[in-house]
């Protein structure tokens, strides 16, 4: 037993997280057509997502994931995909149905558009286009939105590809290496009493079909980083 069973979850992601006929309808998605068959992805159970949920026992409520989305918010863009946005903090539930657990994985493309990490003075506390205060808006507007789910923040993970050996990864963006980012995760976290879900620091890369996308063996790596620590926790409980 999960402690997990009948539990319903939510995702609130990038693209990594995103699948055709899964995700928010609206919102872009990357595993869908021709990538699908590139990544040997094509349902759920092919998913990191979909197997952590069917093997805690629980059911999917909304896939709130959007492809190229940031935790920043980012003024110029005509949607409002950055996931500290009230809309996609406020769209986790179905009618009357509330989460019971909410899955963070966002912050790989702040990383990669090498985003400012925290504000160095005052008047820049509470600025969304820094990466720290974004990540703790989102934080606060999904506390309150959703008061009696737990919150799982991942931190970001490490990839390679089998299909381009030569490929190594670019631990820097912008200056600002990946480590750095998951430091500000681990901290907005702690402050919220979530869940992290360390993916930086557990295990090795997952595969990938571009450097980046995880392919379905890298589905499973991912996923089994994650079951591990849940259900190390539940066992330690």
């Amino acid at each position: 037993m999960s402690g997990y069973e009948g539990k319903l979850f939510s995702i609130l992601g990038d693209s990594i997280s995103t699948l055709e006929g899964y995700s928010v309808p609206k919102y872009a998605e990357f595993y869908e057509g021709f990538r699908k068959i590139e990544a040997g992805i094509f349902v759920s159970g092919d998913t990191w997502w979909g197997q952590v949920i069917n093997a805690l026992g629980g059911t999917l409520l909304v896939n709130n994931s959007f492809s190229g989305s940031t935790v920043i918010d980012i003024p110029a863009f005509l949607v409002s995909s950055s996931s500290c946005s009230d809309e996609r903090t406020s769209s986790l539930h179905r009618g009357d149905n509330m989460p019971d657990v909410i899955m963070v994985f966002m912050g790989t493309n702040d990383w990669g558009s090498g985003v400012k990490l925290k504000p160095e003075n005052e008047s820049e506390e509470g600025n969304l286009g820094i990466f720290s205060c974004a990540y703790e808006s989102m934080l606060e507007k999904l506390s309150k939105n959703y008061p009696s789910a737990e919150l799982w923040c991942f931190t970001l993970p490490i990839s390679q590809s089998k299909r381009y050996p030569q490929f190594e990864f670019p631990y820097k963006y912008g200056g600002k290496h990946i480590r750095k980012y998951c430091d500000v995760i681990r901290e907005c976290a702690s402050r919220y009493g979530a869940r992290i879900i360390e993916l930086y620091n557990y295990g090795e890369p997952h595969d990938t079909i571009d450097y980046f996308h995880p392919s379905r063996e890298g589905m499973v790596t991912i996923s089994n980083k994650i079951l591990e620590q849940i259900k190390g926790d539940k066992n330690d409980n």
